[in-house]
């Protein structure tokens, strides 16, 4: 029987930054209540971490950095996997799972993991070598127009047109029971196989995903808002799908901490042409809602798929009609602030910022512990010595402190 108050446990063990701690949960019984828990509580995700530079073409979004490449790839930062934590692994759901589980022969993989198995054997060889820095791997797993054909046959889909971009193509009804079925039995396999690996600290949830991992719904994409609304999509089973996604993601690992980013919620309408701010209003009450179901996971960390300029410009952490305030906001009880992470804007200069001091502005007015760098390519671009820099290594160490 799995423990009941993960919550508390999960905080209490990760929020302390001791030794002892941080050997987290061993086995613990309880044996007036007959409750045992055998598994291992891992360490959050922290420092930076790189997100790969990979095309967003479906069939073509997998992809990291390999850190054993890391000094002799001419298009990166020299030896920038030196100066990192960690890396995020791309990858698309289809690529994941192509057949239906119940039609994998018995004693076959119901996945197809091998890209995750190249991100693990790279990490694990860079890690070995004698004086080099220990790196982690955050999945992230996308679905939207990434979902396997099967699913999208069996659960019903619609095609969106995203002005010739690479999102343009058939998209899920995310929103449908049988999806959320096939979308947490997923996740459930994949658990099955990495939960217990320590190399993966931190697990993306992107079930409800439109366009974008963050689940954004931009105004100016109301015209496709419309065809899912004639498919039976609502603003409420929307917002339902937000909350279900977390609690089913975090409900199957146990001891990797999973992730979800908070994007504005605006309270869409089917529209006949573009909606005004007044026409899709903000709805702060479920940009709360949805920081709070994932705090009660327990294990889940609530972030921002956007730290830039422009938000530091909008006072983001102190504005309420901002998102960023609500994935910082104090935390539930007595705590003081929730741990998240943010990923940043893929530009090194953002107007009259630069990415450290953005990512400065950050950990002093939240508790921020991991940052998704912008890609190694940029850095590049901008100046190979800058992410060994100390300017750019100072805020790294105090995400980790």
């Amino acid at each position: 029987m799995k423990i009941q108050n993960k919550e508390a446990i999960m905080y209490q063990l990760k929020k302390s930054k001791s030794v002892l701690l941080m050997l987290s949960l061993v086995t613990v019984g309880f044996i007036g209540a007959g409750i045992s828990v055998e598994t291992e509580a891992k360490d959050r995700a922290a420092g930076f971490y790189t997100r790969g530079d990979v095309s967003k073409a479906p069939g073509s979004r997998n992809g990291y950095d390999d850190p054993t490449a890391s000094a002799s790839d001419p298009t990166k930062p020299t030896n920038w996997a030196k100066n990192v934590d960690g890396i995020v692994v791309q990858l698309e759901w289809a690529a994941l799972q192509s057949q239906k589980p119940e039609t994998v022969p018995s004693g076959q993989d119901k996945l197809s993991t091998q890209l995750i198995e190249d991100a693990l054997a790279d990490v694990r060889e860079w890690n070995a070598v004698p004086g080099n820095n220990k790196l982690g791997i955050k999945l992230r797993v996308f679905a939207g127009i990434y979902t396997p054909q099967w699913v999208k046959d069996e659960v019903g889909s619609s095609v969106l047109d995203f002005k010739g971009s690479s999102f343009d193509g058939e998209f899920p009804h995310y929103w449908k029971s049988a999806f959320k079925t096939r979308y947490k039995q997923f996740h459930g396999l994949l658990a099955n196989k990495y939960d217990s690996e320590p190399l993966i600290t931190e697990v993306a949830i992107s079930g409800c995903m439109i366009k974008n991992a963050d689940m954004h719904r931009a105004r100016s994409e109301y015209q496709n808002i419309n065809i899912l609304i004639d498919a039976g999509l609502t603003w409420q089973k929307d917002q339902d799908c937000q909350n279900w996604q977390i609690n089913a993601v975090a409900g199957k690992w146990d001891t990797t901490w999973v992730s979800v980013a908070r994007p504005h919620f605006r309270e869409f309408k089917k529209m006949a042409s573009s909606p005004s701010k007044s026409d899709w209003p903000l709805s702060t009450s479920v940009m709360k809602e949805t920081v709070e179901t994932c705090r009660k996971a327990g294990n889940c960390v609530s972030g921002n798929n956007s730290l830039e300029q422009e938000d530091k410009d909008a006072k983001a952490f102190s504005n309420d009609q901002h998102a960023i305030y609500y994935a910082a906001s104090k935390y539930r009880g007595t705590r003081s602030k929730a741990p998240l992470y943010f990923q940043t804007d893929v530009k090194i200069v953002q107007g009259s910022g630069v990415i450290h001091k953005i990512i400065g502005w950050g950990i002093k007015n939240s508790h921020v512990e991991m940052i998704e760098l912008p890609t190694l390519k940029a850095f590049k671009k901008y100046d190979d010595a800058y992410l060994g820099s100390n300017a750019m290594q100072k805020k790294r160490t105090k995400l980790k402190n």
